[in-house]
């Protein structure tokens, strides 16, 4: 991080550096894997971590480049945007039409449909502390509110914002059973 403040050009000239290593790893391992959808998660480069002119400047043309990478290579990237990624949604559809699924953590949900949702297939957004502290209309509302507004039209995974390891497994048996029982395109 401090070098981002320090030494812009020596961290920029480093990216650069193993930019290309990146790009070919990223791709040998997702053929080696002989699967069509990657995982891969971003623990940096939300709202929060650095300003939009550091995303600019030093987060999104690396990882552009190794989604499209990933990409021409006939890979779907299945990324988890950890964090709030509200300020960088339009960037985000820079990627190409039907190609990626976007798994949203803290990232406001119904934004992200209006921005990317004819661009990319939106997962998440069912908070664990629903999951932990509501009660089962409260799971129902917002399960429904999500099939309804971020399911309209396809192109959306019901998922949590995180793992449920401390959910209610009652609440979670009401999330999936409502999901199934609602959650069907007609």
């Amino acid at each position: 991080m401090l070098d981002m403040f320090q030494r812009p050009d020596k961290l920029l000239a480093a990216e650069e550096m193993i930019l290309d290593h990146t790009l070919k790893s990223a791709v040998a391992f997702g053929q080696m894997m002989n699967k069509p959808l990657h995982f891969l998660a971003t623990h940096r480069g939300s709202d929060e971590f650095m300003s939009l002119k550091q995303f600019e400047k030093f987060y999104w043309p690396g990882f552009k480049a190794i989604l499209l990478a990933m990409i021409d290579a006939g890979m779907t990237p299945f990324v988890l945007w950890e964090g709030c990624w509200d300020q960088r949604l339009e960037y985000l559809a820079e990627l190409p039409k039907g190609r990626t699924v976007a798994l949203f953590d803290r990232t406001d949900i119904f934004r992200a449909k209006e921005v990317l949702g004819d661009r990319m297939c939106i997962a998440g957004n069912m908070p664990l502390s629903l999951l932990q502290t509501g009660t089962p209309e409260q799971v129902k509302a917002y399960t429904k509110k999500l099939i309804d507004v971020v399911g309209k039209d396809g192109g959306f995974i019901m998922a949590s914002n995180t793992e449920l390891d401390y959910a209610k497994p009652e609440l979670v048996k009401v999330w999936a059973d409502f999901t199934r029982e609602y959650g069907v395109y007609r």
